[in-house]
């Protein structure tokens, strides 16, 4: 392998660590930060106390020796394409730094387009000896792109969200490219292209790449080593073209099947899977050798296609070819499950991968965290050579662990003013045993790592900023952990200050955006809506909301504390103003009417108590064609429920409206004014068939619901309770004993009582009682009991209190006779529409019980009029045009009406 001698060398002086500049060079370290655009500028000198504001700016004065430092602190470079046409030196190459690999990726600078249709973020043309290490670089279209360029080292980043054709593209008359050390989430891998020489991909992780994880195409001495490589679409490696001279060794290789990915596969299906995980070409596998991998393919799959000839298992390829001797199918069972992802270290189950690769490949030095190779106790391989103990893959299992907490020395918070005194403290679990541990503390404003082999050191912000602060731990025998990234933030000095604002409906909903600013962490914040139910915890980035259950002025306080355990309050006072529609919606007597008009069923609700009219609206679509009605009922239950009964083609629908608060609805919550969907109640409900019905109606006691239907001059009855169950109709007439014959129906409850007054084919209206207390029926003729009003054309029927209230419709006008079942007796009939005045003939009827007010709905022209009879006051209003402007409006003209009360 002595064509890649020096590349290896190359390789391990990068690990070890970039040179130190000459002992000339006046500034070793360019600053880029841009999270205070007033402090930057692309024109300064990229001091730590003025810094460029864009990684731009630095390439193009960096000379060699120099580090570009790109502040963790700073935010995304929004379409900042960084071309590095400048070059170091071996000795003195010119380096691109961010911050460490860790799980959350804080520590690394983010730069993230607005788009994925973005360009690059570092295009390298005809440059040398340059190193790019430690950028999170997302939504960008081919991020890094090198051309016509030696000596460059890409290394420790992670790559996310990418389009275009490959993450790093590799062209031109390019060589000794490295590629190391990097993570690929979800992305088009590393594509070198033609011409290119000496390429080393090393120690990256590839998941789920939508291409080959790694395609060479006439490129000689490529060398692929220590990869992991999970889930990739096509080949894992793919050496095509004339690439002689290749080296495949120590990755850890799995193909994406359903076994292990069916909750979360590469967005790839069979048609596009490779042919085999690893592909060398007819033109490749000269001087090319494939060793030390373990490979498991797709099911049914090659595992290698070697020279246009695949072969199922390594077994199989090593006898055909002499390659693959150490190769071994292992299905590695990798955690894909937050916070492991997207990294793919070697589980316990992996023990075959674990010092088990060849030391003497290309590129193995570190792993992908920086890690040295370390013989695990715990495996049963040995090296293939002496003096190596490196795992399979881009991980090195080291047994070290580590964590890190910082406090402030004022309040223990690691937020406060400036000058801010921080302490950070690593705690470090070993259980390989390389102690000694050292520890370096990096505190993130660019500031000289502290190393030390102490594990706390501590640190004093003078500049206002958010910090990631960070610890390396490293062992004597060269195991490194980066734990996960703490924040110091530094503010500038200042009061704790409160405010809010208010949005507010006009149904009561109040949503309130309270904020509070201090240079210390809010440690607990409290609201009062000033509506009684007392104070509410609060916190930042939260808006509490509240819904006011009547119109008025409110004295709303926010409070909020900080870490120096100082409290400051605010208070303001909120008009709360509600619209009719929602107006008509506050508790008091309200009641519900639904008019049929030629476009459907529209409804309004009148509180009374209010004085208003909700405006008309039409009933949710998805309820039956208007022509199809026939017959509407509808009825208040307990919880001010209105549940509405249509009769459309002889079949029942049924709907609900929430006439309260926000309640719970089977399986969600519904607001006030709100309406459930339509449902058809069919045998499968328990209500079973009902043919021939003509007519229903509908009552309420508690929280069932009693509907009445009219079939074949029968009277029958089922009930819906507040499950949502129906139970089997009930023949009344049979149980009642009630005449054949009826013709139209009404119902009302007193009580635990229903009752159902019926019109016969005889005129004579009866009253059937159905008494739930007793489990009995029974009924009366009223007409022989106090006469007739004349010839009825209709009926209706509303309960106030322990009266039931007939009303009849005779030649247009409306006639009244209550049933007092407290007292045993029936009222005589009287002539309403003389007391209230006549509005033209009433052609339709409804009425509603609320409080001790029978509340008639009469039609005629076209029209709803209202008129009220307050048996307190023991007086009738006069007639009052529902439909009028100002009330609850409607400009098509109304049939029919039904009416249902509550309050």
């Amino acid at each position: 392998m002595r064509q890649f001698l020096g590349l290896a060398a190359a390789v391990t002086t990068a690990v070890v660590g970039l040179p130190a500049p000459a002992a000339s060079a006046a500034v070793t370290t360019l600053f880029v930060n841009n999270a205070d655009p007033t402090r930057c500028s692309d024109t300064g000198s990229g001091t730590l106390a003025q810094p460029f504001c864009t990684v731009s700016a630095a390439a193009k004065v960096v000379e060699p020796g120099q580090t570009v430092r790109v502040m963790p602190t700073s935010g995304g470079y929004f379409g900042d394409v960084v071309h590095i046409t400048r070059s170091g030196t071996p000795e003195q190459p010119i380096t691109f730094l961010g911050g460490p690999i860790t799980r959350d990726a804080q520590s690394m600078p983010l730069l993230e387009a607005s788009s994925k249709e973005a360009g690059s973020t570092f295009v390298v043309s005809n440059a040398h000896d340059v190193v790019i290490k430690g950028f999170r670089q997302d939504r960008r279209k081919n991020p890094v792109v090198i051309t016509d360029s030696s000596r460059i080292t890409v290394e420790q980043n992670w790559f996310q969200n990418s389009s275009g054709t490959a993450d790093i593209r590799i062209s031109g008359n390019s060589d000794h490219v490295t590629v190391a050390r990097n993570l690929f989430p979800d992305t088009l891998g590393v594509a070198v292209d033609a011409g290119v020489r000496s390429t080393l991909i090393t120690a990256n992780d590839f998941s789920r790449t939508t291409t080959s994880a790694v395609t060479v195409k006439d490129a000689p001495q490529t060398a692929v080593t220590n990869n992991t490589i999970a889930f990739s679409c096509e080949e894992s490696v793919l050496i095509d073209g004339a690439s002689p001279g290749a080296v495949v060794e120590n990755n850890v290789i799995t193909a994406d099947h359903p076994d292990t990915t069916k909750d979360y596969p590469a967005e790839c299906d069979a048609a596009h899977r490779g042919e085999a995980e690893i592909s060398l070409s007819v033109g490749s596998v000269a001087d090319s050798k494939v060793d030390f991998n373990t490979v498991h393919p797709w099911p049914g799959a090659s595992t290698y296609r070697w020279s246009g000839t695949g072969y199922p298992t390594p077994a199989a390829f090593t006898a055909a070819t002499g390659q693959a001797a150490h190769d071994i199918d292992l299905d590695v069972a990798f955690e894909e499950a937050f916070p492991a992802w997207p990294f793919h270290p070697l589980p316990d189950s992996a023990r075959a991968a674990t010092d088990s690769a060849d030391p003497a490949a290309p590129g193995v030095g570190t792993d992908l965290y920086g890690s040295k190779p370390l013989d695990d106790p715990r495996s049963e391989s040995t090296a293939p050579n002496v003096g190596g103990f490196r795992d399979r893959g881009a991980y090195e299992n080291v047994g070290l662990q580590g964590s890190l907490s910082v406090i402030g020395d004022s309040f223990h918070s690691p937020h406060g003013p400036i000058p801010l005194t921080v302490r950070a403290t690593a705690s470090a679990s070993d259980g390989f045993g390389g102690s000694p541990i050292s520890y370096s503390f990096d505190f993130g404003d660019g500031s000289a790592p502290v190393v030390s082999t102490a594990p706390e050191a501590t640190h004093t912000y003078t500049v206002v900023g958010s910090y990631p602060v960070t610890v390396t731990l490293t062992t004597a025998s060269g195991a490194r952990v980066t734990p996960d990234p703490t924040f110091a933030k530094a503010n500038q000095p200042g009061p704790l200050t409160v405010d809010f604002t208010t949005w507010t409906d006009g149904g009561g909903n109040a949503i309130f955006s309270p904020t509070a600013t201090s240079p210390w962490d809010i440690t607990a914040g409290r609201i009062n809506f000033g509506d009684g139910s007392g104070d509410h915890a609060w916190y930042p980035s939260q808006n509490p909301n509240v819904r006011y259950h009547a119109p008025g002025t409110y004295t709303v306080t926010v409070a909020a504390t900080d870490a120096t355990g100082k409290e400051v309050v605010t208070t303001k006072q909120l008009k709360v103003v509600f619209d009719a529609e929602h107006r008509a919606l506050l508790d008091g007597e309200k009641v519900q009417v639904l008019a049929r008009t030629d476009g459907g069923l529209v409804g309004a609700v009148g509180n009374f108590t209010q004085g208003v009219w909700g405006p008309a609206a039409a009933v949710p679509n998805g309820g039956p064609a208007a022509a199809d009605i026939t017959s509407v009922a509808d009825s208040v239950t307990s919880t001010q429920y209105l549940r509405a009964v249509v009769l459309a083609n002889g079949r029942i629908r049924y709907i609900e409206r929430n006439l309260g608060g926000w309640r719970f609805h089977g399986v969600s919550y519904i607001g006030p004014g709100d309406w459930s969907p339509w449902t058809e109640p069919t045998e499968a409900s328990g209500l079973g068939p009902l043919a021939g019905i003509t007519q229903i109606a509908a009552a309420s006691i508690g929280e069932q619901t009693h509907v009445v239907a009219l079939a074949g001059g029968r009277v029958y009855e089922a009930t819906l309770d507040a499950g949502f169950r129906w139970t089997a109709w009930g023949d009344v007439t049979a149980a009642a004993k009630l005449p054949a014959g009826t013709t139209q129906i009404a119902a009302g409850t007193t009580g635990n009582a229903l009752h159902i007054a019926a019109l016969g084919a005889d005129g004579r209206i009866r009253v059937a009682d159905g008494d739930y207390t007793r489990g009995t029926w029974s009924s009366g003729d009223i007409t022989g009991a106090i006469g007739s009003p004349g010839t009825v054309t209709q009926i209706a029927g509303a309960a106030l209190g322990s009266k039931f209230h007939v009303l009849a419709l005779v030649g247009g006008s409306v006639f009244q006779a209550s049933g007092d079942y407290a007292a045993g007796r029936w009222s005589s009939w009287a002539n309403v529409s003389a007391v209230v005045g006549r509005q033209g003939a009433v052609t339709q009827l409804s009425a509603a019980g609320t409080g001790n007010t029978l509340r008639l709905f009469g039609v005629s022209g076209g029209h709803v009029y209202n008129a009220n009879g307050d048996y307190t006051a023991g007086r009738w209003s006069a007639w009052g045009d529902v439909t009028a402007p100002g009330a609850a409006g409607s400009t098509a003209p109304v049939t029919g009406t039904s009416a249902a009360g509550t309050g």
